[in-house]
């Protein structure tokens, strides 16, 4: 196998670093205010919630195919082709109208970024060093996560002043500055492939201690149904906030923010403490920052859960990545990133409809207590589930 020099992957991982700080620069713009501008549009909050599954069933759908397409075939082509796709995307959201246009658009947003989110991940378990892991990919996660920090409060801002569609297009013409970054690559894919069959060597792969970080990622992963749907909701029309949409992107700017600035730190701690103590230390932060949600207000307090929901974010992802890379495979990473978003997307599907219903018909206060359930009962499976190599 012939594999990059050295030069060579410190360029793959710069060039991989400003793709993805247009990446998130542009999601950043669309995150706080993408189910305001539904709600905007009459559906209801269940009816968000069936946007959450539509969206997450693209990504079920697809990235386990994707992996095995990025073992096979030229990432940067993957990265390139997926970005323009999104880019013609965003530029249709502001005409849509009603529920069954905006499922369309999410299942196939996230059916493109499928063909993204995959070959990245495969390209930087690929590229990082082995040698002080941890605080590599701190500071690589660092840097792309201030490329997103301003973002949410330039989303928020825009879409309070000049309405909820020029967001959008500010977001499509992002992702074509991403591309030319993308062809800039010059790390070559190895030359001869895995000779394993798609799908047909999963027992090899599938290891204990791989499954026990798919299961842990997925049990994490249902947190993200409220956090990306219901969270901008909650903050806007419950009473002890009432926030804005300008405030409710600096809370999403500030999270960002102290994610990023966290990352560096937290590497150093998983080169450290290990991965395991941060995971579990992670669960137990989204834990507190929810029951500080529901039983405290206020818009100062609001930015302060912000920085822990950050933080919590940081961890759980840095943590939890670094543990899949020390046990995983490298010959296959792109059909064990497929499959490790998979316990993602299993996560999102299962948690998304049933916290739409549960808000729907229950309130706020039952939805945040079922993501706080969830995330305690892994604080606990995850005592149990990760093991790590004393050397």
């Amino acid at each position: 196998m012939v594999m990059a020099k050295p030069l060579d992957r410190q360029r793959s991982l710069l060039m991989l670093m400003i793709v993805q700080l247009t990446t998130n620069f542009r999601g950043g713009i669309i995150s706080p205010i993408l189910s305001l501008f539904v709600r905007s549009q009459g559906l209801t909050l269940a009816q968000i919630g069936l946007l959450g599954t539509a969206s997450m069933l693209g990504w079920f759908i697809w990235e386990p195919f994707m992996g095995v397409i990025a073992d096979r075939w030229n990432k940067r082509w993957m990265l390139a082709g997926s970005l323009l796709l999104t880019t013609i995307l965003y530029g249709v959201y502001p005409m849509a109208t009603g529920l069954g246009f905006f499922m369309v658009l999410e299942f196939l947003k996230t059916s493109i970024m499928s063909a993204y989110s995959i070959p990245m991940k495969a390209l930087t378990a690929e590229l990082l060093p082995s040698e002080d892991r941890g605080k590599a990919y701190g500071r690589y996660m660092s840097v792309i996560g201030f490329g997103g920090m301003v973002s949410p409060l330039i989303g928020g801002y825009i879409s309070e002043v000049f309405g909820y569609d020029l967001p959008f297009y500010i977001a499509a013409a992002i992702g074509l500055v991403g591309m030319f970054a993308v062809f800039s690559i010059k790390y070559e894919e190895p030359e001869s492939k895995s000779t394993g069959n798609g799908f047909g060597d999963l027992r090899s792969i599938l290891t204990g201690p791989i499954l026990r970080i798919f299961s842990v990622r997925g049990l994490f992963f249902f947190n993200m149904g409220f956090l990306h749907n219901f969270l901008p909701v909650f903050l806007n029309e419950s009473p002890i906030y009432a926030a804005s949409e300008s405030q409710i992107g600096a809370f999403f700017s500030i999270f960002r923010f102290a994610g990023a600035a966290g990352r560096s730190i937290l590497g150093d701690l998983c080169d450290r403490l290990g991965n395991k103590k941060l995971i579990i230390a992670s669960l137990l932060g989204w834990v507190t920052s929810y029951l500080a949600l529901m039983y405290t207000g206020g818009i100062y307090l609001m930015y302060f859960v912000g920085v822990l929901q950050g933080l919590s974010w940081a961890a759980a992802d840095t943590s939890m990545m670094l543990h899949l890379i020390s046990v995983m495979s490298k010959d296959r990473s792109g059909l064990i990133m497929g499959l490790y978003s998979e316990a993602e997307n299993i996560g999102g599907l299962i948690s998304t409809p049933t916290v739409g219903y549960l808000y729907q018909t229950m309130g706020s206060g039952v939805s945040i207590w079922f993501v706080v359930i969830a995330l305690s009962l892994n604080a606990v499976y995850s005592v149990w589930a990760i093991r790590e190599d004393p050397s």
